[in-house]
């Protein structure tokens, strides 16, 4: 059936198809989810790896500050004691007790004190490293969203002047083909496929009926049995 319109449909559909690859490669740029990903499972740290070294650098901090205010106190103690203001020998007693309880406090402090600077550093090291490692991810992710942002806007320019072809290839397509192909490209993305030099869509891969080739060259309008969409043979034989 010559004049169909189907070789104006497929300058049509490479305008199309363009458009749709553009559209698919703008979806896929890579924003960095992978890192971001890896980011949400380290920072829900399952070992309490971050947990443990930030409970201990507070613990070691608290226990340091707290020291300085019994170091503080046991100075007003002594003051209290040697200062010739306290005679009264019971008060005398009551400070010496007072004294002995915050000197064997500060003593406790001491000894854990002394742990924590041992076991503190390690565990340091580790959050340490692992900070590092989303240190580096956030920034790969950055990286990547700068890249991506500058395709996009390349991606966009070229989109704009492929979707500008369009009008005037409408105006050469039958209005019946291309509400056919139209219905089709809506529910398929893609409404047209080429029949490869095997005699298969070159969309899905179904093999095309002799019969049905034989119409394709004759430049009938056929469908893929399979996929649906309409089929053409730029180079006949």
């Amino acid at each position: 059936m010559a004049g169909s319109g189907l070789f104006a449909l497929y300058k049509l559909h490479l305008i199309d198809s363009a458009l749709y690859e553009m559209r698919q490669r703008s979806q896929a740029l890579d924003l960095g989810r992978g890192e971001a990903e890896k980011i949400r499972e380290l920072e829900l740290d399952p070992e309490g790896v971050l947990v443990e070294s930030r409970k201990l650098s507070v613990e070691l901090k608290d226990l340091e500050l707290e020291q300085k205010s019994l170091e503080d106190k046991i100075k007003k103690l002594d003051g209290d004691l040697y200062g010739g203001k306290i005679i009264n020998p019971r008060e005398i007693a009551a400070i010496e007790k007072d004294k002995g309880l915050v000197m064997e406090h500060r003593s406790k402090n001491d000894e854990r004190i002394l742990e924590l600077w041992e076991i503190l550093p390690p565990a340091k090291e580790i959050a340490s490293h692992l900070e590092g490692e989303i240190s580096k991810l956030k920034e790969m992710i950055a990286k990547k969203q700068a890249a991506a942002k500058i395709e996009h806007e390349k991606l966009q320019q070229a989109f704009k002047l492929k979707a500008a072809e369009r009008p005037a290839a409408l105006k050469d397509v039958p209005p019946a083909l291309l509400e056919q192909y139209e219905k089709l490209r809506a529910k398929l993305d893609v409404g047209m496929a080429m029949v490869t030099d095997d005699h298969r869509c070159g969309s899905c891969g179904m093999h095309v009926p002799p019969k049905a080739f034989e119409f394709i060259i004759e430049d009938r309008v056929i469908q893929c049995e399979n996929c649906r969409r309409i089929l053409f043979r730029l180079q006949q034989s």
